[in-house]
């Protein structure tokens, strides 16, 4: 019973390290003493540049990766001439696919491992069969505990689609990350949350500005096991709809082009709009399938940023400072007193900035402002 109970929190650090380093590393020693190992690594490697995209230790120094990725590192280690013997999915202690005992005797790279770290016997497994990528699992054993017993063996074994799977999703963060990591930053910038799901309703990523929304307003949460839920019950129920006809759409080919819904109550309300959300544009061809949700909250306060028509209407800085001023809801004599200078200069500033800008009023001055410049976000 507790062998199980550690195969299963093991299972639970496995699918907690996607997108981390420090969560694939903890992971891997998580692994390595289920399975009664001194060394252990995790490599998951793009087929496509042979780039590592994942590299997890545990056991091993920074001077035995050093020596390891050395000149001719590969060529120190043995078991790379008998990678072929591998299949995918299957868990090899080092005889039963490292052919020749005495080559594996006279491994630079065994003889290395015994001699600093006293490792000697190895089980092996390529994990997955994915032809985008490759990823392995080695775990190295101290020689005077003798070879891994069936048991770890067959715990290794268990481990290993939830490797794969957990490999893929840091795949698919990372793109998710890539590609639609600009728009989430943009989004921050003009108070816009965005949640995005995948076709299963968990939540992928969500940017800053949905985050600050939810703690703030609290009409909706982001749970800790992944979902995107309002609070009230009966928003929640045409949250759910929404979000369920959106991955529909893309993953049956349903018919749904989004929807909107209120969350809260008349004290407190921002709007949701779900659209379906399909991206089959990777480079690997891998498609993102679900839902993305944004996220408008109209009591957020926007600070209008001059930037733009100070440049466009050649703005003294001075002029620039007072018209930000008055557009952000200062009056007159609160510039005033801020600059250390007199209403009537104030009034002479502002009516330069209108003469310079063609505009007549405040309101047409906010307008320009936010026609040359997008609202930002408060510092």
């Amino acid at each position: 019973m507790e062998e199980s109970k550690r195969l299963l929190r093991t299972i639970l650090s496995v699918y907690s390290a996607p997108g981390s380093l420090s969560g694939w590393n903890q992971a891997i020693e998580d692994l390595n003493a289920l399975v009664g190992g001194r060394a252990s690594v995790y490599l998951l490697v793009n087929n496509e540049n042979l780039s590592n995209e994942i590299t997890a230790v545990h056991g091993f120094s920074e001077a035995d990766r050093l020596a390891y990725e050395g000149p001719n590192g590969a060529a120190k280690d043995v078991r790379f001439q008998y990678l072929h013997n591998l299949l995918p999915g299957k868990v090899f202690r080092e005889f039963e696919y490292v052919t020749s005992r005495a080559a594996w005797d006279a491994s630079e790279w065994i003889q290395y491992q015994l001699k600093n770290l006293g490792c000697y016997w190895c089980m092996s497994a390529r994990v997955s069969t994915h032809g985008l990528w490759q990823d392995f699992i080695s775990v190295n054993r101290l020689r005077e505990l003798g070879p891994h017993t069936d048991s770890e063996k067959q715990n290794l074994q268990a481990l290993l689609p939830h490797l794969a799977r957990a490999g893929e999703l840091h795949r698919t963060l990372t793109s998710l990350e890539q590609r639609f990591g600009a728009v989430l930053s943009v989004l921050d910038h003009l108070l816009v949350g965005l949640v995005i799901l995948d076709r299963f309703g968990n939540v992928v990523t969500s940017n800053v500005t949905a985050q600050e929304i939810s703690a703030e307003s609290g009409v909706f949460i982001l749970t800790p096991n992944g979902r995107l839920k309002a609070t009230r019950s009966e928003n929640d129920v045409e949250l759910q709809r929404l979000i369920d006809e959106a991955i529909d759409t893309v993953t049956n080919g349903g018919n749904s082009d989004g929807g909107q819904v209120p969350l809260g109550d008349q004290e407190r309300q921002v709007l949701a709009e779900v659209i379906p959300m399909r991206d089959d544009g990777l480079p690997d061809r891998g498609d993102i399938q679900g839902a993305a949700v944004f996220i408008m909250d109209p009591s957020l306060s926007h600070v209008v940023n001059l930037d733009g028509i100070e440049k466009i209407f050649h703005l003294t800085p001075s002029e620039s400072d007072v018209a930000f001023s008055l557009m952000n809801g200062c009056s007159v004599a609160e510039t005033a007193e801020r600059r250390n200078t007199s209403p009537d200069t104030i009034r002479k500033q502002l009516k330069t900035v209108f003469s310079k800008t063609g505009a007549n009023s405040q309101l047409q001055l906010l307008r320009l402002a936010v026609k040359a410049s997008p609202p930002l976000k408060r510092d």
